[in-house]
């Protein structure tokens, strides 16, 4: 059993946090709920894995970039939603699609990755989760993470 990791884009905190009261979370279809524009990461984590992204899109060292910041719990074995970082937004946001191959080759020989994933295989989620980061930052919104164990 994994963890899992959905990003999405919401206007303001108290709409993210109201994403715990999802079941399955923001990319699970809810008839009662309204639409979510949300990508399922798992195995993506935020806090290192994200900020190592961000450092190879960017240029900026690891150490120099701002941390998420957890936003709202369920309770003490989760689920989770965390507050991505407006730099990281822009920094996925900024990515060029066609640059996006080469880094997703540079991102899975970090050491987060074990060697357990080819570029090809993250290449789908690169994809995703910059569109949504464009999508969020045309509409002033933040992105966010919705973790569950």
């Amino acid at each position: 059993m994994g963890v899992l990791f959905d990003y999405f884009r919401a206007p303001d905190a108290s709409t993210a946090a109201a994403v715990l009261e999802r079941l399955g979370g923001p990319t699970t279809s809810d008839p009662d709920a309204p639409l979510v524009d949300a990508v399922a990461g798992k195995g993506f984590e935020p806090e290192v894995m994200l900020r190592t992204l961000q450092s190879l899109l960017t240029g900026v060292p690891y150490e120099e970039l701002p941390e998420g910041e957890l936003l709202a719990t369920a309770g003490e074995d989760g689920p989770w939603v965390m507050q991505l970082s407006a730099e990281l937004r822009d920094a996925l946001a900024d990515a060029q699609p066609r640059r996006l191959p080469a880094v997703a080759e540079q991102w899975v020989r970090t050491e987060e990755f074990w060697d357990q994933a080819t570029a090809a295989e993250v290449l789908p989620f690169l994809g995703e989760v910059t569109a949504l980061a464009r999508r969020a930052r045309q509409a002033g919104e933040r992105l966010y993470c919705w973790i569950c164990l």
